[in-house]
Order: C-alpha cells, then structure tokens, then sequence
C-alpha cells in the first residue's frame, strides 16, 4: 500500500551554513513553506496561487469573492479540501463567469497572485461613499500589533501578514502567507465568514500597496488600507478616484497619509 504524504507545516527546518563575526558554523533555520494551491470551482479551475498552506477555506473565500466569483458567502454550497494534492472543490450557486476567466491580471512580486481584469475594471468604476474615520492613534497601535502579532514571521522572516480592524480597535483577524495579496484576501474570507461589517473596516499589512491589494479592499468595501511599507504611484492615482484612504510607512510612531486624509482623525 503506497504511504501517503505527512501535511507539510508552514515552516520546514534546513541545515545552513552561517557566517557570524568570521566564524563559519551549522546551523539548522526554519523557512516558510511554499505550496501550489488550485482553486475549482463547479469544476472549473480558477487559478493556482503559490500560498502558504495555512487559512485555505479563508484564503478560497477570500479570492472568489474579491475575485466577483461570489457576491456573499451565501454564493458557496459547499467546500472540500485535498490537503495531499493541495487543492480545493468548491460548489457554488452558478457556474464560474465565462467572460471572467478570460482575462488574468498577475499582482507584482511575491507569491504569484492573480487578479482578474474585469474585476479590476468593476472595483474602480465608482467611488466608495463612506464616512468612516479612525483616530490616527489606533492606526499606531494596530500598526504596532502588525509588527508582533506573526509568530509565522519571527521564526522564518519569510511571510507577509495581513489584518483585518474593525472601528479601530486592535485586530482579531490576522493572516500570513509568502504572498502579501494572499494574507489580504485570507483576512478578508475570515471577516466573511465572521460577517464582519467591511464598510467598518481597515486592512493593514506588512506589504507594499500595489493596485491589486487597493482593487480588493475596494471590492469588499474596506475604505482603508494601512501598511508599514509604500504604495505605488497607480495604486494613488486609483485610489483617488475611488475615494480610498491610502496609508503607507505606518512605523515607529508615524504615518503618511496618502489619499482621502479626512478618514484619520488627528
């Protein structure tokens, strides 16, 4: 009988060598794990997204949605998960949009991330009317639980990690994955499946924002992205149209406020 494959956790141990003050030693160092992950729905594939194998459900609900396969989770029958072949089954309400899949869009950097142009093209149609504002002081304190909250990152320092608050208040939802795109939609599949209220909502990360992490806050109607690193230029010029507070090297103390300042509360 063929013996079948033991999970892989998020991190695997490799011997290294480790040059420390002139001194060569072997030493054995935790990485992040990097698998292929397939996404079909009613039998159609989706997309393989090169993930972090943690929060898969989340991460699955979290692309389909943001990806306008699914309009609420009510859209999804039924999930099941091959952990062995890394792939999920997806039931849903109605077949996959044809016209959908024929254009994909790849996200800049890690993790090999998809997002789909009409998707796109639908996320920055109109501008998100929404009269949230958070005090300035809770982005640094949420900010500051960013820095500590993966234990992921301080054993491999190879992941992103995203979080989800609501009101302001320290988050309860938070993600990690290799891909920074990943994270976010992992804490925005939780916040579905929590029904959280979005329109309450901001999304910090520890990635930069490019125009897909921007296109998929906008689609769950998220008016706030926070984030220790910078956006790019596309990612300001989109977000003023859309209407979308944009804060970028959220860190020791400070922040930069990049689009729709009126959302921080100073």
């Amino acid at each position: 009988m063929e013996k079948k494959q033991a999970p892989l956790d998020a991190l695997v141990g490799f011997d290294v060598m480790r040059l420390k003050q002139g001194v060569m030693t072997e030493e054995t160092v935790s990485v992040a794990t990097e698998i292929p992950f397939t996404i079909v729905a009613n039998g159609t594939e989706i997309a393989t997204l090169m993930c972090t194998p943690l929060d898969l459900k989340e991460l699955t609900v979290g692309f389909l949605f943001t990806s306008r396969f699914i309009s609420s989770l009510k859209d999804i029958k039924s999930y099941r998960c091959d952990g062995q072949m890394w792939r999920a089954d997806v039931e849903m309400e109605h077949d996959p949009d044809s016209e959908l899949l024929e254009k994909r869009l790849y996200a800049a950097g890690c993790g090999r991330g998809v997002i789909y142009a009409s998707a796109a093209e639908f996320a920055s149609s109109d501008p998100l009317e929404n009269d949230l504002v958070i005090e300035g002081e809770s982005i640094v304190e949420i900010t500051k639980y960013l820095q500590t909250c993966s234990e992921l990152y301080r054993a491999t320092g190879g992941v992103h990690t995203a979080v989800l608050s609501t009101r302001g208040k320290i988050p309860h939802i938070m993600a990690d994955d290799i891909g920074r795109h990943n994270a976010v939609d992992k804490v925005i599949g939780r916040g579905l499946m929590d029904n959280e209220d979005f329109s309450k909502a901001l999304i910090a990360s520890t990635g930069r924002i490019s125009s897909e992490i921007l296109h998929k806050a906008k689609k769950s109607g998220i008016p706030i992205i926070v984030s220790r690193g910078a956006p790019t230029h596309q990612t300001i010029l989109m977000a003023r149209e859309m209407n979308m507070t944009i804060v970028g090297f959220a860190r020791g103390g400070g922040f930069t406020i990049y689009t729709a300042p009126e959302r921080v509360k100073i």
